[in-house]
């Protein structure tokens, strides 16, 4: 009986070596994927030229708040109480505008910064499957999320991910 145990032990490792020996995996590092793909770069660049204008815009109005704050400052002496105390009411009224303006654009920012990554993983994740059912792979981990601690390049896919997501952004774009 003992033997009998000890055989279909063996033989239940050695079937599930063999199953693990044929199993083909790969790793993906998405943020990487992310980061240099053209839609990626081309999101960026976006998100870049938009912080620069809600920054323009927000200059222009502290430099506003700026010269009100100098003026009232350099009239104080001359304007009435009732005056001071409406310039002042003025002053913070905008002030609040600002930082309420300052919120709103970084609110903005995020929400569309959000939506492009959105969209791009998407995108993105569908390429890693059509790879992984194209070149026959049992596993692809995203290299981050798993905790892969060690992988052999030959397994990251990342830069054909990357190749492949490419040719079908810029096909559509251009």
């Amino acid at each position: 009986m003992r033997k009998i145990v000890t055989m279909a032990v063996l033989f239940m490792l050695a079937f599930s070596t063999l199953a693990v020996a044929e199993l083909k995996i790969a790793v993906v590092d998405m943020q990487k994927a992310l980061d240099e793909c053209d839609a990626g770069k081309a999101a960026s660049q976006k998100m870049e030229q938009k912080y620069k204008e809600m920054q323009e815009k927000i200059q222009k109005r502290r430099d506003k708040l700026q010269n009100m704050q100098t003026e009232l400052n350099s009239q104080s002496g001359v304007l009435s109480e009732q005056a001071k105390q409406n310039k002042m009411a003025e002053y913070q009224s905008k002030l609040k505008d600002l930082k309420r303006m300052i919120e709103d654009s970084n609110a903005e920012l995020q929400r569309q910064e959000r939506s492009y990554v959105n969209r791009i993983a998407e995108d993105l994740t569908k390429v890693v499957s059509d790879l992984g059912k194209e070149l026959k792979y049992d596993i692809i981990m995203e290299k981050q999320e798993a905790g892969v601690l060690h992988n052999s390049e030959t397994v990251d896919i990342t830069p054909i991910v990357i190749e492949r997501y490419n040719k079908e952004w810029n096909a559509e774009n251009n």
